[in-house]
Parts: structure tokens; C-alpha cells; sequence
């Protein structure tokens, strides 16, 4: 969720440009690395991004850059310098969530990009051997190799089990499928709360993973913001 909302602001305020981020975060697993590109991508068209001391060519932020301090100081211009805090991060999470305004939720989409298996384990320790709700459905999206170990562990079939389903290789938006009578969703990926709306005609909330599987097991949107 947070590295989601950092992406978006930052897609959002760069557009194309190439963004190089340095200041207090712990290195991203490849989770967040999907969710930040995914979302930067979406808001703007950032292709290429530096984290300072992570990605590869950033082990500084001259390295990063492509200049030195003195030549920094000297003929070369500094770059600009957007600052990223609790305000930025609540307002972004308000501009996601600007899509709604009906807290009955009837369908949760998780797995856009496509969910990883950590974050399949995730879902189905959230459900618990809970139920969904009767007035929602839940679409979990990933790709068929990791359907395929899903599978394997038991996972699908937590899910099938909870009134839930495992999709593999498409998602809502590109395929514009949502179930009949969808109005209201919840969705823990920014990509997907920037284009669902706009292309299938709902409101979306944005939150956490936990947030969503809340409001798939009560039909209520309860999102907590940051």
C-alpha cells in the first residue's frame, strides 16, 4: 500500500522524467518494487526509476544523477527536489479514494500487477477459514505458474473454499470483466483504482490488502487511512 501511494505521487509529479529517490526507507522486496512501478507508471509514464544505495547505478545519489558534487555545484544545475511526507502520503491516499463515496462494497479485486505468492499466502491468512460476504465477490489475479503452485499448496482451493477465486493471466481492467452488477469495489493496487473506474464505470476504494479482504468478508468499506 505505501509503496503503491509512492509510486503514484511520484508517476504523478515526474511524468516521463526519471525520478531518483533517496531519504529514510527500508530496501523494497520485489512486492513493492511491482506495486511502486506499477502505480508510477499509471499516475505518469515513468519507465526508468533510482532508489539511492538499492537499484542498480544508485549506489549514491551522484551515481544516480549522472554528475559529480563539484560539477553539481559548478556548471551543472541541481535537480529539482520534491519532498515526499505524511501530508503527501494522505493526500495521495485521498485522491485515490476521491473514486467513491458508497461504502457497500460488492466485489474485491486483488493481484494487479499480478499477485506473488507470498502474497496469495497472505490473502488466505487473512480469510482464516472465514466466509465472504453474500453481497460481494472476491477475484484474486496472478499468472499460471504461480496458479500452478497455488494449487499445489492448497492455497486455491482456501480460497474457492471462502466463496473467493483465483484468475489467472488477465485482470479486470484489461479484460473488462467485473461481476454482473458490480458498482462499488476495493482494491489494494493504485494501478488498478486509476483505471477500473474510469474504464468500467464504479467507484473504487484504495487500501491495504487487509483492508480489502475486510471489506470482502463484511461488504463494508472500512479502510484505515494512513
Amino acid at each position: 500500500m505505501d509503496w503503491g501511494m509512492l509510486g503514484y505521487f511520484v508517476g504523478a509529479t515526474v511524468q516521463e522524467r526519471i525520478p531518483v529517490l533517496t531519504g529514510r526507507f527500508g530496501p523494497p522486496d520485489l512486492i513493492r518494487h511491482k506495486h511502486f512501478g506499477a502505480a508510477a507508471a499509471s499516475s505518469g509514464g515513468v519507465e526508468m526509476y533510482h532508489l539511492v544505495g538499492i537499484t542498480p547505478e544508485a549506489d549514491t545519489f551522484e551515481m544516480a544523477v549522472g554528475q559529480t558534487v563539484s560539477q553539481t555545484l559548478g556548471k551543472r544545475r541541481w535537480p529539482e527536489v520534491i519532498p515526499y511526507g505524511k501530508a503527501e502520503q494522505q493526500r495521495t491516499y485521498d485522491e485515490l479514494n476521491s473514486k467513491a463515496s458508497d461504502p457497500n462494497v460488492d466485489y474485491v479485486m486483488l493481484g494487479c500487477p499480478h499477485a506473488a505468492l507470498e502474497q496469495i499466502e497472505e490473502i488466505c491468512r487473512l480469510l482464516a477459514g472465514r466466509r465472504i460476504s453474500t453481497h460481494c465477490n472476491l477475484w484474486i489475479f496472478t499468472s499460471r505458474a504461480v496458479r500452478a503452485v497455488a494449487d499445489a499448496k492448497g492455497y486455491t482451493r482456501i480460497i474457492r473454499d471462502a466463496g473467493g477465486a483465483l484468475i489467472t493471466d488477465t485482470c479486470s481492467a484489461i479484460a473488462q470483466a467485473i461481476p454482473p452488477g458490480t458498482r462499488v469495489a476495493a482494491l489494494d493496487s493504485a494501478k488498478q483504482t486509476h483505471y477500473l473506474p474510469a474504464i468500467m464505470g464504479i467507484q473504487a476504494w484504495f487500501g491495504s490488502t487487509r483492508d480489502c479482504i475486510d471489506a470482502a468478508l463484511t461488504g463494508r468499506w472500512n479502510g484505515v487511512r494512513p
